[in-house]
């Protein structure tokens, strides 16, 4: 019996650090990834204004938001849902400080134009016979990205009716 004591207590000591042993191995399994990302970021920078870029189009509005009178403006070409039709109305500015208004209806107006501040943020327009003559202003002119941005307000000379909106023009083609 002690023979067969000193034989099994060594081999059950071995067995059971071979299995503790055994169990405590990791197998590792390395994966490896590539992810690729491409990303397009377009930035449209501020274009200074000049008169030579204010004259080069006729602008006619792609989207406006304001009021007139009161009364709810909202633009959005080829949109539904406007409160007004802009689709044939444009403006074109002359480099002589002279140009047109030509209204969604077809008549044609004369303007004379001028920037108002040192860094052409800021315009008056004079519409002339609608019948009456009055200024129209825009402020916070901006040009990105081929889009002419600004703030529109005046006084209706016809209307008496006050007008404010936000506007963007594009180049017509």
């Amino acid at each position: 019996m002690k023979f067969l004591l000193r034989s099994i207590i060594p081999f059950t000591i071995v067995a059971v650090f071979m299995f503790f042993g055994l169990m405590s191995c990791k197998k590792e399994k390395i994966i490896e990834n590539t992810i690729t990302v491409i990303d397009t970021v377009t930035v449209s920078y501020e274009t200074p204004i000049t008169t030579i870029n204010i004259s080069a189009n006729k602008w006619m509005i792609q989207e406006k938001r304001g009021l007139n009178g009161g009364d709810l403006v909202y633009y959005l070409r080829g949109a539904g849902g406007n409160t007004e039709s802009f689709d044939n109305e444009y403006i074109q500015f002359n480099s002589d400080h002279t140009g047109l208004y030509h209204e969604n209806g077809g008549t044609d107006r004369n303007i004379t134009w001028n920037f108002t501040n040192s860094t052409n943020s800021t315009m008056k327009f004079t519409l002339a016979n609608t019948p009456s003559t009055f200024d129209i202003y825009w402020e916070n002119m901006r040009l990105i990205g081929g889009k002419l941005y600004f703030d529109q307000f005046f006084t209706d000379g016809n209307t008496l009716q006050n007008n404010h909106s936000v506007d963007i023009r594009i180049p017509k083609p």
